[in-house]
């Protein structure tokens, strides 16, 4: 009887462990066929669109902004979510998720009997996974919906770990007030990131989708708290009542807030999430870490808005900041405009964008072409009263009102001459300035180039303040550009961030030419020509500046840069009026020498802003005068480096007799000083001429001006004292001591001649009209 006995139960035991296996292959069949069943809803639900939260370089929120059906709504991976916070909310709504297979039996049971009890539905047994189904593909009512929730819910868990549920689930609950999911509740209602929340503000979340209109510790702290006791003691948490009313009290005042919504730098985040829609990054991202650092950003805010303080009754409403590192090109500041809610003044405008004219902000790129081309720091420019031009004459004038004659190309620069620019300009061709304008990344050039004349030396072209910035940039970096770099980090890895997360260097110039513009801005005696001492320039690291003020002051603008930053500002206004009085551009030259010291305070290089002289070029001492080689009768002499093939030869205008110019230098000569004495090019001949007007100038009237009022310049060298001046043969009158006359203007073709008592003469062609 034993043996048998014995027997039975082996083959019992059997008999249940094929059971067991039948019924653990048909569950597993279960699960695969679950698996395999279409469901395009789930791929649907996954893909969609998540809010991107745009952070600075140390990882604070500058903003959030909402997915592209508009709800609030944001991602976190469930590593992120703090262990407390998912205890929290499992509790409160699913404490066996991890042991039931999407429905909960024990649950069904238990909801089961308390309606029962209670005579209506008072409990629905729920899951998570359950919840997340109704999400994916939304039921109807009744028992109908109630199962095909269940039987969707048993098709996630087919197709999903646990860890995907749950943390698709956290990402997406439903708060009311246009908000989804953990992560954006709990900077909505907390103005934190999801990581920084702790159990109590989770506990007063976790009641929230109950009732959010009751439970919404924003709208009604009393109910959130109440609910979030009661829940803490039936589940033994142990939540502090007095930890739940700060957290309640904090909730009620960001909502007043407009929900903590962090809004820093808006037309720098703009400009990320626009070039990341445009992008069409899939998956959306969830986070990107700036370039940006909010410390200097409100910094450069600061100095902006006192700025502008100043200019409150001149018509300078608005302005623009853009600090960028030179190394990589990060952007460590940007400020758009004075305050983006400003609409009287279009505030939403981009001013680091937009495009205006710079004024002689443009000199320092046309000067590296020049040295670029053969010319050298001590090339001698004129600076006399010209007209440029063949068909149509332009005629300049200098910030200061004078003119200064021969100066060397240094001088021309640091003291941003206007007559040698345009020179310059003449003598390179247009064309080749603003295909070199294009080649730094002038977008704006290309899009309107040739239809640009001679004043494009001058700033009449628009180019924007990004443009600039990180054209400017190129100088302390030895003649190579990089792209503007916004992004340092995304949710998914660089190479997601699109167009804006940096990119290779190319070389644009010479680093000779970097580097002797670096010099040439940074010389403080140079700048002294046009700017005298400049006090608001100095700073106690090697800088170099540039500033720059269009016709009429409506913009004005000022460049700065030390070996690691480069600061861009403009003011003016967005709406074209034209700025009362003259501003000068000493106020945004100030905000952005503030900026660099305060940039330059985590760290500075020493040395010049430009680095060392290149290997190739030589120091060569010349005349300060005539920028020769110094010779034994030069009276005061430089420094200058030069490479081996622009060495000029000994000074030829201090002679052992005397200082003798140049011809043309004759007119400036007799008209500042009354004396001095110009001669002939050294191994040439110079006769009497007509300098200005150019033989086939078009001159035309000021029609705010009667005719008999406007005179044109007429300047000559080379001919005797009191020369007579006709014009069509009538005459006019006689040549000053400086060789000038002033010639009455009439509507017409006309000639100019001058004939002097030695029988030299001269004769030019010009028109007036108008």
């Amino acid at each position: 009887m034993k043996k048998k006995g014995r027997g039975n139960s082996a083959g019992g035991k059997r008999k249940w462990l094929r059971r067991l296996i039948l019924g653990a292959g048909c569950i597993l069949g279960i699960r695969a066929a679950l698996a395999l069943w279409p469901y395009p809803e789930l791929e649907l639900f996954r893909g969609r669109s998540y809010g991107l939260a745009v952070q600075d370089r140390t990882g604070r929120t500058l903003r959030v902004f909402p997915a592209r059906d508009g709800v609030r709504r944001e991602w976190a991976d469930l590593e992120e979510i703090p262990a407390g916070v998912v205890r929290i909310f499992l509790r409160a709504e699913d404490r066996r998720f991890y042991v039931h297979p999407g429905v909960d039996p024990l649950a069904v049971l238990g909801s089961a009997l308390r309606n029962l009890r209670e005579g209506r539905i008072v409990s629905g047994a729920s899951t998570v996974t359950m919840q997340l189904a109704r999400l994916v593909r939304p039921r109807a009512g009744g028992l109908g919906g109630k199962l095909r929730e269940a039987g969707d819910a048993l098709r996630l868990e087919a197709r999903l770990s646990k860890k995907e549920i749950l943390e698709l689930w956290l990402n997406n609950i439903p708060f009311g007030s246009n908000i989804e999911g953990l992560p954006a509740m709990g900077r909505a209602r907390f103005g934190r990131p999801v990581a920084a929340l702790d159990e109590s503000r989770a506990a007063l979340l976790a009641m929230v989708p109950r009732r959010p209109s009751r439970y919404d510790p924003a709208v009604n702290p009393e109910a959130a708290v109440s609910a979030a006791l009661a829940f803490s003691a039936r589940c033994a948490l142990g939540l502090k009542e007095a930890a739940l009313w700060e957290a309640a009290g904090e909730a009620a005042q960001e909502g007043v807030l407009l929900e903590k919504a962090p809004f820093f730098a808006p037309h720098f985040t703009e400009a990320i999430a626009a070039s990341l829609r445009a992008a069409g990054n899939s998956p959306p991202l969830p986070w990107v870490r700036s370039t940006l650092d909010l410390n200097f950003q409100t910094y450069g805010e600061e100095l902006l808005q006192g700025a502008l303080g100043q200019l409150r009754n001149h018509r300078v409403t608005n302005g623009a900041i853009l600090a960028i590192e030179n190394d990589t090109g990060a952007i460590r500041v940007y400020v758009g405009s004075a305050s983006w809610f400003a609409e009287e003044s279009s505030g939403k405008i981009d001013g680091v964008r937009v495009i205006n004219q710079p004024g002689s902000c443009l000199k320092p790129f046309l000067y590296a072409l020049a040295l670029d081309s053969g010319f050298g720091p001590q090339d001698i420019l004129p600076d006399l009263p010209t007209i440029f031009g063949g068909s149509e004459a332009y005629v300049p004038a200098n910030f200061n009102r004078r003119f200064n004659g021969p100066v060397r190309l240094r001088v021309a620069l640091a003291s941003s001459l206007n007559i040698p620019a345009v020179y310059m300009i003449e003598r390179l061709g247009v064309g080749a300035f603003e295909d070199f304008l294009v080649s730094l990344g002038f977008d704006s050039i290309a899009a309107s180039r040739g239809v640009h004349g001679s004043g494009l030396a001058l700033g009449n072209g628009e180019v924007s303040l990004a443009e600039l910035v990180r054209a400017f940039s190129v100088f302390p970096r030895g003649g190579s550009l990089v792209p503007l770099n916004y992004i340092e980090e995304t949710g998914q890895g660089l190479e997601d961030s699109g167009p804006l997360g940096g990119g290779e260097s190319r070389q644009v110039m010479s680093p000779y030419a970097a580097w002797v513009i670096s010099d040439v801005l940074a010389d403080r005696a140079s700048r002294f020509t046009g700017f005298g001492p400049a006090p608001v320039l100095a700073t106690p690291f090697s800088s170099m500046f540039k500033t720059g003020t269009a016709n009429q002051f409506q913009h004005i603008w000022a460049l700065g840069a030390s070996r690691r930053f480069t600061v861009g500002v403009w003011m003016g206004n967005f709406s074209g009026e034209t700025v009362i009085g003259s501003t000068g551009s000493s106020i945004p030259a100030r905000i952005a020498a503030e900026l660099l010291r305060a940039l330059e305070t985590t760290g500075s290089r020493d040395g010049p802003v430009g680095g060392d002289p290149p290997e190739l070029a030589a120091a060569v001492s010349i005349c300060a005068l005539s920028g020769m080689a110094a010779g034994p009768d030069c009276g005061g002499t430089l420094r200058e480096w030069l490479l081996p093939d622009r060495i000029p030869p000994p000074c030829t205008w201090h002679q052992r007799t005397g200082l003798v110019y140049p011809p043309e230098y004759q007119a400036w000569l007799e008209e500042r000083f009354h004396s001095g004495r110009a001669g002939n090019r050294a191994g040439g001949t110079s006769g009497p001429r007509i300098r200005i007007p150019v033989s086939g100038s078009v001159f035309y009237l000021d029609p705010s001006l009667p005719p008999e009022a406007q005179a044109l310049r007429l300047e000559t060298s080379g001919f005797g004292p009191e020369a007579p001046v006709y014009i069509d043969q009538i005459l006019q009158g006689v040549l000053n001591p400086a060789g000038v006359f002033a010639l009455p203007l009439f509507r017409g073709r006309h000639q100019v001649t001058v004939e002097d008592d030695t029988g030299a003469t001269a004769w030019a062609d010009f028109e007036v009209r108008g």
